[in-house]
């Protein structure tokens, strides 16, 4: 038998198919961790030098995540312990929510729900543009800026994006003009942020960058908190730099009581909901557990960190 902890909440489907295999025996209780094979997890549980300690048997870490930020894989490396993540079941749920945040400040529904609740009806109100038209800058066309680059087609966007990790034939398929990231911030109407956390990346948009685009311009984050500099951010919604923001990722989570980010009045925050969903949370959970079952069966997993990908190497 292969003793798992499962840590975290799992869909029970994903659970059931796990057990049904008849190899595996589950615990769901750190006290296990000396005698675990398997360590299923997602982003709340951290995988360090102090846990790894814990579990002298480990050989599988699997977070039923896209990010990985909480998996210090090159620890892992050097107890030869394999670590996964799932990339591909959260793409659409945050896509989604990317285009909620889009549409939630483009038709100002914060404004107009207040408006209701108050009994002004339409008073004060302003008329917004609406996203037929409007330039969409992608930055970052993974699996999360190709799904938003085609729910913009649908809205008849203007697309212009940067990535330089991407083939040109992805642009191409989305009907993206590509361009370097300063002309994607000075031409956008919006911007929208779909990069990993990467030495690069890390405060990709600061005071600097603020003032390259427009100023009736939106910034929308899904991705990962720390590729904006939160106090640059303020600073420039402030000074009207740009027109507003909508995020659902910071640096600090939650952030703390009384925090500017909370209650400044161009900035609409979500509480990082981007994967919350039970379509995304079941694909997760059974995309995590194939990866154990393929583990047992001494199939390839995939996924596995360190990412052979270009990008990565800046992480």
């Amino acid at each position: 038998m292969i003793k798992t902890i499962v840590l975290e909440n799992y869909a029970l489907s994903a659970l059931a198919r796990l057990l049904a295999q008849g190899s595996f025996e589950v615990s769901h209780s750190l006290d296990d961790l000396e005698s675990a094979e398997i360590l299923l997890i997602r982003s709340r549980t951290r995988v360090d030098q102090s846990l790894l300690q814990k579990a002298p048997r480990l050989k599988l870490v699997i977070t039923a995540t896209s990010g990985f930020d909480h998996i210090d894989w090159r620890e892992c490396q050097k107890r030869q312990i394999v670590s996964v993540h799932c990339p591909n079941a959260n793409a659409q749920a945050t896509a989604e929510l990317t285009f909620t945040l889009m549409l939630a400040c483009e038709r100002k529904l914060v404004e107009a729900r207040r408006n209701v609740r108050e009994n002004r009806w339409r008073e004060g109100l302003t008329r917004p543009h609406g996203l037929e038209g409007q330039i969409l800058g992608i930055l970052g066309l993974g699996r999360v800026g190709q799904r938003v680059a085609r729910i913009a087609q649908a809205f008849g966007m203007k697309l212009i994006g940067h990535d330089p990790y991407i083939d040109e034939q992805v642009f191409t398929h989305y009907g993206i003009e590509r361009h370097g990231m300063i002309e994607v911030l000075r031409s956008a109407d919006i911007v929208s942020l779909h990069v990993p956390l990467t030495k690069e990346t890390k405060h990709l948009l600061n005071q600097p960058t603020f003032k390259e685009m427009q100023e009736q311009a939106l910034l929308i984050n899904t991705c990962r908190g720390p590729v904006i500099d939160e106090n640059d951010l303020m600073v420039a919604l402030d000074e009207g730099t740009i027109r507003g923001a909508a995020v659902d990722v910071i640096e600090r989570e939650p952030p703390p009581a009384g925090h500017r980010l909370l209650t400044h009045p161009r900035l609409l925050m979500t509480p990082h909901i981007g994967a919350f969903t039970e379509s995304a949370w079941e694909k997760a959970s059974n995309e995590a557990v194939e990866k154990a079952i393929a583990y047992k069966n001494n199939q390839p997993i995939g996924d596995t960190l360190p990412l052979n990908t270009a990008w990565f190497m800046n992480a």
